[in-house]
């Protein structure tokens, strides 16, 4: 009967501790220590079992003795822990960690916050960029984003140093010449414009050649409306965001780190298609790289982080003199003191660009080199190397950020960002070398100045509707403003030599002095509804003003809404689908008109008799933005080491601006025909974007691994309205019923002869259509190999058909040299035949194909390319042993870039593009033209990455 009672007791002491307890809790934000609403609470033995914190953090539930608490909340690392007593009305306070788990990236959704990329409806890429240039040598931005982002070919339109990048983005649904998406760099808007001002457009410097490609931890791309319609009325092109590395976090102490890179770079392809291909390929020379970068990172307390790099880089070209010598200085700070956040980061570019001419002239050095079989034909050789042209290049960028969480958990942002950049330009003839007629010298100055302004206001709030509901309220305001000032001076013919001054030249031949400012303010409110972490709902509205747009267009306005639902884990067909998000998206956005398009301008002239006034420029007050409709649907998949991602997009551009003709019945001079702009335009455009990536193989022991990824793009656009005219500059058309841009212009019909049977030229057909500059399937494709561990190999193969390219260059040979050697062999075969004889007039128009006619040089450009091919070893096990922990890691990495190609282009490289990047200009240019640009070089490099 003891043993009995005994037993009993025990039992009912078990019982008794198993009981179920009621528990409270607040989850708090550790750096902060504001509570997190929204948090998801779990049992761990208990599946299925959740709380959600209230809008204080704060929750209740049940729990039992011997059980675990699992916290999650979107941006937080998770939190676990066992609890093996617990007693009725125990307090519980949790701290969670910023951050993110293994298989959750954070991107940037919209302006107005960064999400989960499972609680985004639209497909925006995400790159690792410190991962990618930890174990690679990219050497600009378009060698980090091309071939890694779906639907956008990113490429530098010259293979000189320096030169601008070509973004080409979905389906180019527009007629603007502007096609650069928005750049912010820790919030700052950036300048991202191209300098021309001593040279051409082909050969202008491109601002982004200022950012350090090692100081960059992460890029956010959104490509199209339906994501940026949060950014307003310059945000059709697509956003770029770039985050740049921080101080440590967590852990007091401190992180060195240090990279040395060294490389060179050369001719990828021989020229074959000339007589003279020796001269041509011989001045090509082999450029050098050089750069050094170091990083210090402390954690100096729990509150206060810092951050400081330095970069030296200098680099040349394959053309003789083509040079980029640059320094920069980066410095974070963030401070977090309770409720209140502080983030400052602050970056200085100091640069020389050296770029001599060798595109789009009579006095570039490949043109001289490619036209004629005796080289140099219009200057000498020694008069190019003596004209110098460069821009020195000073840059401050800096972004103040500023948080404050108010009582009933309202969070206040405010930012500060300043993008500063001065630019003087040189263009120097010296004395006694002959140019043209001019031997006494001429020079050409400009001395520019940049500045980017924005300020960003936000208020939100987050709401526990009940245990699975969640509302976070956002609302926004951003003013934006760039002012640009540009002064120069152009003389000639100075007095002795070895003198330069201005002041000394005998002729000025012009100045330039001009004056741009763009201002826009945009209020942006946002709503996002999610429930139990599976559908997320986000709806937002956007109103800008702007001084770019009419007077009578008050404002306007930018919807946004998407929707993504995440279904649970289930097996299907024998395998476990782990992720399936299912996607929509529908936004709207748009492109300003260009400058002075809504202004009227008259010009004051004095003379002997009268002062006169007389009509400059004729503005329409009804002006507004190109608008872009965008809708997107996609699907995210993942199973069994497989991810799969297919978006689908619908773009409707209208309000497109066209320059029509003015009546001089009204009063406005015939010369202005053509340059009044109205919103008359409408534009099509569609794509697809797939992307795969598969672990292929893993090893028992998970020391090796194999990995394949693939990206398949396809679009189209076609022109619905162009204000009933065929818009058209040299070859590129647009005209309804067509793709934007068409390549337009005659083509050989045969060859033409004199009344005595001598071939004379060709005769032209009418215009006719001939193609389109974009292509119509682009991509990328590669793979990632893994070997012992530390062994990593990764290649990167790019691809692209469809599209055309406008070979000016060997038209201009053809038709105007002798160094064109399909030409140049017909022509000496039909010297040797008879004229009206059969195999004369059959050589005749064999050689009519190569004449004057520019549809004769519109050529097809697919190509597939080895963009990258990199080896990289860690070494950081065997560097810490080797220092008894003084080294914590080292990497050692081998590049190669542009390795190979093979394209059915005809001339030397088929992804350049003489018209540059952006532009600032009235009406249409030229798309897709090579003339006498420098093909992209093939490059190696070597790094060493040390880290304490």
């Amino acid at each position: 009967m003891h043993k009995f009672f005994t037993f009993l007791g025990i039992a009912m002491l078990s019982v008794f501790a198993l009981r179920a307890q009621n528990i409270r809790g607040t989850v708090y934000d550790k750096a902060s220590g504001t509570g997190i609403p929204g948090a998801s609470i779990l049992i761990k033995e208990r599946p299925g079992t959740v709380a959600t914190a209230d809008a204080d953090g704060k929750f209740a539930l049940v729990l039992y003795s011997g059980e675990t608490l699992v916290v999650k909340m979107i941006g937080y690392n998770p939190f676990q822990k066992h609890y093996p007593k617990v007693h009725e009305g125990q307090q519980i306070d949790i701290r969670l960690e910023a951050g993110v788990v293994l298989d959750e990236v954070m991107v940037t959704a919209s302006l107005a916050n960064s999400r989960s990329k499972r609680a985004i409806g639209t497909n925006v890429d995400h790159i690792n960029a410190a991962d990618i240039v930890a174990k690679s040598n990219p050497s600009s931005l378009a060698d980090l984003l091309n071939g890694r982002i779906s639907g956008a070919q990113v490429y530098n339109t010259n293979g000189k140093v320096g030169m601008p990048i070509r973004f080409d983005i979905r389906s180019a649904a527009t007629f603007s010449m502007e096609r650069d998406p928005l750049i912010f760099i820790d919030g700052v808007r950036y300048n991202n414009n191209n300098t021309a001002d001593v040279n051409s457009s082909q050969e202008a410097m491109s601002a982004l050649n200022d950012l350090p490609m090692n100081d960059i931890a992460s890029i956010d791309v959104i490509k199209g409306p339906a994501a940026a319609a949060s950014y307003g009325a310059e945000a059709a092109n697509g956003v770029v965001i770039i985050q740049t590395k921080r101080g440590l976090s967590g852990q007091k102490g401190i992180s060195i780190n240090a990279k040395y890179t060294g490389g060179f770079s050369e001719l990828a392809n021989k020229y074959d298609q000339y007589v003279n291909n020796s001269a041509l390929n011989d001045f090509f020379i082999r450029g050098a790289q050089n750069q050094f970068y170091a990083n210090l990172s402390a954690q100096l307390d729990q509150s206060n982080s810092l951050f400081f790099s330095a970069n030296s880089n200098k680099t040349s070209g394959t053309i003789p003199g083509n040079q980029d010598n640059r320094q920069t200085f980066r410095a974070g700070y963030d401070l977090t003191k309770g409720r209140f956040k502080l983030a400052f980061t602050a970056g200085y570019v100091k640069g020389k660009l050296s770029i001599p001419q060798s595109a789009s002239g009579r006095d570039d050095a490949i043109w001289n080199l490619m036209r004629d079989q005796t080289p140099w034909p219009f200057l000498t050789e020694e008069t190019w190397r003596a004209i110098e042209k460069s821009y020195t290049n000073d840059r401050l960028t800096g972004s103040l950020k500023l948080n404050y969480t108010f009582p009933f958990a309202i969070k206040m942002e405010s930012l500060v960002g300043l993008d500063l950049n001065y630019i003087d330009g040189l263009n120097y003839l010296p004395y006694g070398y002959l140019q043209g007629t001019n031997s006494t010298g001429a020079k050409q100055i400009s001395d520019r100045r940049n500045q980017n302004m924005n300020w960003d206001v936000k208020l939100s709030r987050s709401f526990a509707l009940d245990p699975k509901w969640k509302l976070d309220l956002s609302l926004l305001s951003q003013l934006t403003q760039a002012t640009e000032r540009v002064n120069g001076i152009s003389v000639r013919n100075f007095a002795v030599p070895g003198i330069s001054n201005i002041s000394s030249a005998a002729e000025i031949l012009g100045t330039t002095d001009t004056d741009f400012e763009k201002r826009t303010h945009g209020i942006y409110g946002e709503a996002f509804l999610s429930y139990n972490n599976q559908l997320f709902i986000n709806t937002g509205l956007r109103r800008d003003v702007s001084n770019m747009i009419g007077r009578n267009v008050a404002s306007i306005w930018y919807p946004t809404v998407s929707v993504a639902y995440n279904l649970k884990p289930f097996d299907f067909l024998q395998g476990k689908i782990d992720e399936w998000k299912i996607r929509a998206a529908y936004g709207e956005s748009g492109r300003l008109p260009y400058p002075n398009d809504a202004q009227t301008a008259y010009l004051v002239e004095n003379s002997s008799f009268c002062t006169l006034v007389r009509p400059l420029r004729k503005g329409n007050p009804d002006i507004k933005p190109e608008r872009t409709g965008e809708f997107e649907i996609g699907t995210d998949l993942s199973f069994a080491k497989q991810r799969l991602s297919f978006t689908y997009y619908q773009q409707n551009t209208r309000d497109a601006i066209v320059y029509t003709t003015l009546l001089p019945s009204l009063g406005w001079p015939s010369n202005l025909s053509g340059d009044y702009p109205e919103n008359v335009g409408k534009i099509r455009g569609k794509g697809i974007e797939v992307t795969y990536n598969s672990r292929i193989f893993t090893s028992s022991n998970q020391k090796n691994s194999l990995d394949l990824f693939v990206i398949f793009n396809n679009q189209s656009n076609k022109v619905i309205n162009s204000g009933g005219r065929d818009i058209i500059n040299t070859v590129n058309l647009i005209r309804e019923g067509l793709p934007a841009f068409s390549f337009y212009t005659g083509v050989s019909e045969g060859a033409v002869f004199s009344s005595s049977g001598i071939y004379t030229g060709a005769k032209e057909s009418a215009p006719q259509v001939l193609g389109k500059p974009f292509p119509t399937y682009n991509g990328s494709f590669g793979f990632n190999l893994q070997l012992i561990s530390n062994l990593r190999v990764q290649s990167l193969f790019t691809y692209s058909q469809g599209a055309k390219v406008y070979n000016i260059s060997n038209r201009n040979v053809a038709s105007q040299g002798t160094n064109f050697k399909a030409s140049e062999d017909l022509k000496a075969l039909l010297a040797t035949q008879t004229p009206g004889a059969a195999d004369y007039i059959a050589t005749a128009n064999e050689l009519s194909k190569y004449a004057g006619p520019r549809g004769n040089f519109i050529e097809k450009a697919d190509f597939i390319r080895l963009s990258n091919l990199t080896i990289s070893y860690d070494l950081g096990s065997w560097a810490k042993k080797q220092t008894n922990g003084v080294l914590k890691n080292c990497t050692v990495s081998l590049t190669g870039n542009n390795l190979w190609l093979t394209t059915n282009y005809g001339g030397i490289e088929p992804q350049i593009d003489s018209q540059g990047g952006s532009k600032r200009s009235r009406g249409i240019s030229y798309l897709s033209s090579d003339w006498t640009a420098v093909p992209a070089p093939r490059t190696y490099a070597f790094s060493l990455n040390i880290g304490f």
